[in-house]
């Protein structure tokens, strides 16, 4: 039997060391390989590197080091925990790279920072406008990435969002949400999409809006999870099952889960999530495409429970 055994960070530990702590009862009983996934929080590069390979590096950004990962004139910048007050820092970074003359440029940025719509990126660049990042886009695929979606504004938008999290009072996000509506950029390039952008669209707010400015230089979107569970798709060529380990599972799956379990279900492979807290009820599992769930909760949320918890799974699933 071959499993393909995967593993997001957990508890600040790397998808790597929560592989180790994961595969032992399986490499028992089957034919193991063991691959980590992101959804783009603090560890892309990491990530995509031990799955496609790639230099890993990082670039100094208004102080702050952001991870890199270059592979023939193709970059990836997460500037997912590498982000300060505003999205200067994204404009230091760009600037770098892009005297690297990349063919294609993948940015993870962070879902919830305060929003200046790349303002302070298009200073630091030396840029006046939207016009001029497209320029400077030309000969650049650039993909924006983050890990779930965030609207700029509407009800979920970054303004009530700040208000509900106490960081503005009701009539300071009200006022912010009026002011972000009278700077919303336009599109560079009309010719190239049908509709101005859409401020509540689900990237619309990725990095406090900078995603939007970026899309309208000629950017295109994707789910960090997506890009990740895409490099893993091939080596679902003879898999015979495919183990999901994460933590935490909250109101929202993963995205990579979702998208690795699509993938799969092409081939009718069957995929289980084996989780930490939280709940995923049985009713689910057939709409998110999922054969089983597990928490490992009862043993202990940390390494040594789930090592402990994977005994009886691998044996369910895994049988000699």
């Amino acid at each position: 039997m071959n499993i393909l055994l995967t593993a997001t960070r957990v508890e600040g530990a790397p998808a790597s060391v929560v592989l180790d702590a994961a595969a032992g009862p399986w490499k028992e009983r089957a034919d193991v390989d063991s691959v980590p996934v992101s959804d783009g929080e603090g560890d892309l590069c990491e990530v995509l590197a031990q799955l496609s390979g790639g230099e890993l590096g990082a670039i100094e950004s208004a102080g702050v080091p952001v991870p890199s990962l270059v592979s023939n004139r193709r970059w990836v910048l997460d500037l997912s925990q590498s982000w300060g007050e505003n999205s200067r820092g994204l404009g230091v970074a760009l600037t770098t790279v892009l005297a690297e003359n990349p063919s294609r440029l993948v940015l993870n940025l962070p879902r919830r920072v305060f929003p200046d719509l790349g303002e302070a990126m298009l200073e630091e660049m030396g840029f006046s406008g939207v016009e001029d990042l497209a320029t400077a886009f030309a000969d650049v695929d650039v993909l924006v990435t983050c890990s779930a979606e965030q609207p700029l504004l509407g009800v979920n938008g970054l303004p009530r969002w700040l208000d509900r999290h106490g960081a503005l009072s009701a009539l300071e996000a009200q006022e912010l949400e009026k002011s972000i509506g009278g700077r919303l950029p336009r599109s560079a390039r009309q010719s190239l999409l049908s509709d101005d952008l859409d401020p509540k669209s689900p990237t619309s707010g990725i990095g406090g809006g900078a995603a939007m400015l970026l899309q309208a230089a000629g950017a295109r979107t994707a789910w960090a999870g997506d890009v990740v569970a895409g490099a893993i798709a091939p080596r679902l060529t003879e898999v015979d099952l495919v183990v999901y380990v994460t933590g935490e599972i909250g109101l929202d799956l993963p995205r990579s889960l979702f998208t690795l379990a699509d993938h799969a279900e092409k081939d009718a492979i069957p995929v289980i999530v084996i989780y930490g807290e939280g709940r995923l009820q049985r009713h689910e599992l057939a709409r998110f495409g999922l054969s089983g769930s597990y928490s490992y909760a009862p043993e202990g949320v940390n390494l040594a429970g789930l090592a402990r918890a994977m005994g009886p799974i691998s044996q369910t699933w895994a049988r000699t």
